[in-house]
């Protein structure tokens, strides 16, 4: 279990400084956050830009971000959950929505057009791979000199 972050891990900080961090994790406004820690409002946006301050917001994200366990195989698991309950309920717009994020996950990578390799060396060759196929699944045969029909 991730521990929470106490103001102990604010050390560095002056204590209106620690103060700000704490307000402005919390909506991420920094004008309020000024205000709230006893600073101008305009003061917020100078705050955020010094090192110190950042880092301790850095630290604060990154502690919430574990605590949270979202990473790429969380969102790729709760698309595949979306796309299925939208598809159950009949809403097919949301099943897309889903279905295109899913294809985009970087471990599906499917819409990835340059890592699609196709290597045919002649017509004759799918004609051939067709025609195999058709007598696999019992479909019409073509005679050896006839061409082909691939509809």
């Amino acid at each position: 279990m991730v521990r929470r972050v106490t103001i102990k891990d604010l050390t560095g900080l002056a204590p209106k400084e620690a103060n700000f961090v704490v307000e402005y994790v919390k909506d991420f406004s920094a004008r309020r956050a000024a205000e709230c820690s006893g600073y101008s409002p305009d003061y917020g946006h100078q705050l955020l830009q010094k090192d110190h301050i950042d880092a301790a917001v850095q630290h604060i994200l990154a502690q919430r971000l574990e605590a949270s366990h979202i990473d790429a195989e969380w969102l790729l698991m709760e698309a595949a959950d979306n796309h299925f309950i939208a598809r159950q309920q009949g809403n097919i717009n949301a099943s897309n929505s889903a279905l295109t994020l899913i294809a985009k996950h970087v471990a599906v990578d499917a819409l990835a057009a340059n890592k699609v390799d196709v290597d045919v060396t002649s017509g004759k060759e799918i004609a051939a791979r067709l025609q195999r196929w058709r007598q696999r699944v019992g479909g019409h045969e073509s005679k050896p000199d006839e061409e082909p029909s691939f509809l």
